[in-house]
């Protein structure tokens, strides 16, 4: 409920649900998972229905996403009688999203019955420039040829930067996660800063961004 520029974060979050509850080639069911009654009552406001509480055991911080995921499922099957054959994975600390990625991405994968795909952002930081801290000892995540120059360092390194995570329940029962190595397809989005919200900085870096650019940039 923090504000970002004149408004809750997770309203971000709640305008992507409703502009793609509107696309008509997919049938989206936005469903919210909260503990807090300040956030609940809020998102009643603006037309979700609201009458599921995640439990608390489910909601510290050390709380594992997956099992809220099962709860809510489980949930809405026992209660509402509704099942979905895939789940699409929208944190609110993600606030700058292109409604267009998560529908390209949910179009590579119509029609399969296992897949997970996940958005994925060009890394800013190349591996040949970080280094791991061993004790006494450090060393490069990756090493660049002697006398090499940034501009010619591989290009194809990535980070999950947590836009949204979409996978089948299939494929979520097998693996009992939204990403695996060599499994988990990528959409890789364009943009250069990605706003993944942990703290009062980066908080700071969206209201710049969304001030600039807005949520499509």
């Amino acid at each position: 409920m923090v504000d970002l520029n004149g408004r809750p974060l997770i309203q971000y979050t709640l305008d992507t649900a409703k502009e793609l509850q509107a696309d008509s080639d997919f049938e989206w069911f936005p469903f919210i998972s909260t503990d807090d009654e300040n956030i609940a009552a809020y998102c009643e406001t603006q037309g979700f229905d609201m009458s599921y509480r995640r439990p608390m055991a489910l909601s510290g911080d050390t709380s594992i996403v997956m099992d809220a995921v099962w709860d809510a499922l489980n949930w809405l099957l026992r209660v509402k009688g509704l099942t979905t054959d895939s789940v699409l994975l929208l944190q609110p600390t993600s606030p700058r999203r292109r409604v267009n990625d998560i529908i390209r991405a949910a179009n590579e994968v119509r029609g399969e019955t296992e897949f997970s795909i996940v958005s994925v952002t060009r890394m800013r930081e190349h591996p040949c420039e970080c280094i791991e801290v061993k004790g006494d000892d450090w060393g490069f995540l990756r090493k660049a040829p002697i006398n090499t120059r940034r501009q010619d360092y591989e290009s194809n390194y990535y980070f999950i930067d947590g836009s949204f995570y979409y996978a089948s329940l299939d494929f979520l029962r097998k693996n009992k996660t939204f990403v695996i190595e060599n499994k988990t397809r990528f959409q890789t989005l364009d943009q250069y800063w990605p706003i993944d919200i942990d703290n009062n900085e980066d908080l700071l870096v969206a209201a710049t961004l969304l001030a600039d650019h807005g949520t499509n940039q």
